[in-house]
């Protein structure tokens, strides 16, 4: 029995019909990942960054409590610009909470039209080409390198707007005070995508309104310096072509003679 790959889950199921091993090769030049950086990247990216790297918390009866940071998708930040802050299914406000959401984007200054026709090259040392052997090491000769091109990206401003809801004052100057340190960075972790993070101003509400329950909340804009790239793109002759290509550097083999006399 062979076994299959199922391309949507990703999971091991049995094959039906019998594997023709002369078939499974590998295509010269798919080698490499594509490169795709999104809008669901950059948001990923500042979520995980506040849950993982800042870990925002409060004080809570002498006991430290994390903060959850959530994305105010439609339905989340319509609850909220009607009853004013985030219900769980009891209807019971949650509190403290930390609510994020995308509110607009514009081009950057460093972007260039002629940008999507130019790639940045990224090598990589050893790759199948290189077989280490007799020959090899006797002509000296230099391997080649995998060499990964991805087109440079489009740059962007990308504004967020944050809201910070606690139950007291003094735990809402904990939430601020953790992620203003953490401003005028990049976000991401390491060997991964990072992004300028600026924040220019904090505001605070903590009037009270009669009959409504207490809390106070802190909202601010975030400018996030971000670059997009597709998964593929048109070319000048409009295609449709990949944003990541492979190819190799040349590789050179010298010979040389010597003419003997005498055996």
């Amino acid at each position: 029995m062979t076994i299959d790959i199922n391309q949507t889950t990703g999971a091991a199921v049995p094959s039906t019909a019998a594997a023709n091993r002369g078939t499974e090769i590998k295509v010269e030049g798919t080698t490499a990942t594509n490169v795709n950086i999104g809008l669901y990247e950059v948001d990923e990216v500042l979520i995980n960054y506040m849950n993982q790297r800042i870990q925002p918390s409060v004080t809570q009866d002498n006991v430290k409590v994390v903060v959850p940071v959530v994305y105010a998708n439609p339905e989340r930040w319509k609850a909220v610009q009607k009853d004013g802050a985030v219900r769980d299914k009891q209807g019971r406000i949650q509190l403290p909470l930390i609510l994020l959401r995308r509110t607009s984007m514009s081009r950057n200054k460093m972007n260039n039209p002629m940008n999507r026709y130019h790639y940045q090259s990224f090598y990589s040392g050893w790759n199948k080409r290189n077989a280490y052997d007799r020959f090899t090491v006797y002509n000296g000769i230099h391997p080649s390198q995998e060499k990964v091109n991805v087109v440079i990206p489009d740059y962007y401003d990308i504004n967020y707007e944050i809201v910070l809801w606690t139950e007291y004052l003094s735990q809402l100057n904990e939430l601020v005070e953790q992620i203003s340190f953490e401003t005028e960075d990049y976000w991401g972790e390491r060997n991964q995508y990072k992004f300028l993070v600026n924040v220019d101003e904090y505001k605070i509400e903590n009037a009270i309104a009669e009959n409504a329950d207490r809390m106070v909340k802190c909202y601010f804009n975030m400018t996030v310096k971000a670059y997009l790239l597709p998964e593929s793109m048109l070319d000048k002759q409009e295609n449709r072509v990949s944003t990541t290509t492979v190819g190799y550097t040349t590789k050179k083999v010298v010979f040389k003679e010597h003419i003997v006399s005498d055996l």
